[in-house]
């Protein structure tokens, strides 16, 4: 499939205009991050690496258990709920006065987008045809590009106005995304009869035991690892910062 065949799926297209102007408030807030501390607070350059150790560090730890939980929450609301939190905690970078309490927002923005990605990515899958998901994987890098690419200087002229930016950014992304109601994956799930109710002590190992699957499958696999690794480094917005 093409990408203007990917792109006439109304729920790809409306993943695809979210995730342009989701990336770009991921940017513009680190990249603000970055002019604050290097210019309102006069920070090393040891303090202005520890930002982007704040951003992502986080994920490298969650990242491996949130997609645990996104394959039992339903997709709508945690993609909706993700950039709404996001929003919030952009605006905690108006406030935030000291080095620490950067870092704190920044690491909570990481925590957050390591439960939206997954979420994003079973959406795509569960819309798209096998014979488009290169095509649908393709625009979503070409959307991260076209983020990384845009002045990093803007921040820099007025960082306390980007905080601003990046919430009304992942606000209207929310917006795209709960304009269109999304189904939990799997989607084709027969049941001969409803569920039993899980005890919270069979809910917990029965994540225990899918974290332990998933992680041993990565590490079982060094092709799967280095991809893994890989993609961490490269869509995360500190990759693409300004040196």
């Amino acid at each position: 499939m093409s990408f203007r065949d990917v792109l006439a799926i109304d729920v790809m297209r409306r993943v695809w205009y979210a995730q342009v102007v989701s990336l770009f408030g991921d940017f513009l807030a680190l990249f603000a991050v970055i002019a604050v501390v290097s210019f309102a607070l006069h920070g090393s350059p040891n303090q202005i690496i520890g930002v982007q150790i704040a951003y992502l560090l986080p994920i490298v730890f969650v990242g491996p258990i949130a997609g645990v939980f996104v394959d039992r929450w339903p997709l709508k609301p945690t993609l909706v709920a993700s950039d709404l939190i996001r929003a919030l905690l952009a605006l905690l970078l108006i406030v935030s006065a000291s080095l620490w309490q950067i870092y704190l927002v920044l690491a909570a923005l990481s925590c957050v987008s390591a439960f939206f990605g997954p979420a994003q990515q079973v959406t795509i899958r569960a819309h798209v045809p096998a014979t488009g998901l290169i095509s649908a994987n393709a625009l979503m890098q070409i959307a991260f590009m076209a983020a990384g690419s845009s002045d990093p200087r803007s921040p820099a002229r007025s960082p306390r106005a980007s905080a601003p930016t990046s919430a009304m950014s992942w606000t209207s992304s929310a917006f795209w995304r709960r304009r269109r109601s999304l189904p939990q994956w799997p989607i084709h799930r027969p049941l001969a009869a409803p569920p039993p109710a899980e005890s919270r002590s069979n809910r917990i190992h029965a994540i225990w035991i899918d974290l332990r699957a998933g992680i041993s499958f990565m590490f079982h696999h060094t092709a799967v690892l280095f991809v893994v690794i890989r993609w961490r480094q490269v869509s995360s917005p500190s990759a693409a910062s300004p040196r």
